[in-house]
């Protein structure tokens, strides 16, 4: 998760939690069983109750989802949504102007 959403700070509940809807829902469900088997391991007695045959396959697949984010393609994404929306506003103002000259008389 550190490497491909940039969440490095706090334990697993916290980055998930701040992970929101970049993570699809079964996804976030996965992470957020492998999160609470890690507090109940920090206890010795409630490690003793963890059930590996549900962690181990959801954290697979937590895993397999966040090793298939392309980081430079999402970051190319959000270039190219930025410049879309630059480019729609500058013709939105020049459509704009061209209305009111035409309006004034003066085009």
């Amino acid at each position: 998760m550190a490497r491909q959403l940039g969440l490095r700070k706090g334990r697993l509940s916290r980055r998930l939690a701040k992970a929101g809807r970049r993570l699809p829902t079964g996804v976030r469900k996965d992470i957020a069983l492998v999160a609470e088997a890690e507090e109940m391991a920090r206890n010795p007695r409630l490690a003793l109750r963890l059930d590996t045959t549900t962690i181990d396959p959801a954290f697979d697949r937590a895993a397999a989802h966040l090793r298939a984010i392309d980081v430079a393609d999402r970051r190319k994404g959000l270039f190219l949504s930025i410049l879309g929306s630059v480019a729609f506003n500058i013709l939105a103002v020049i459509v704009l102007l061209i209305v009111v000259l035409r309006w004034r008389g003066l085009a």
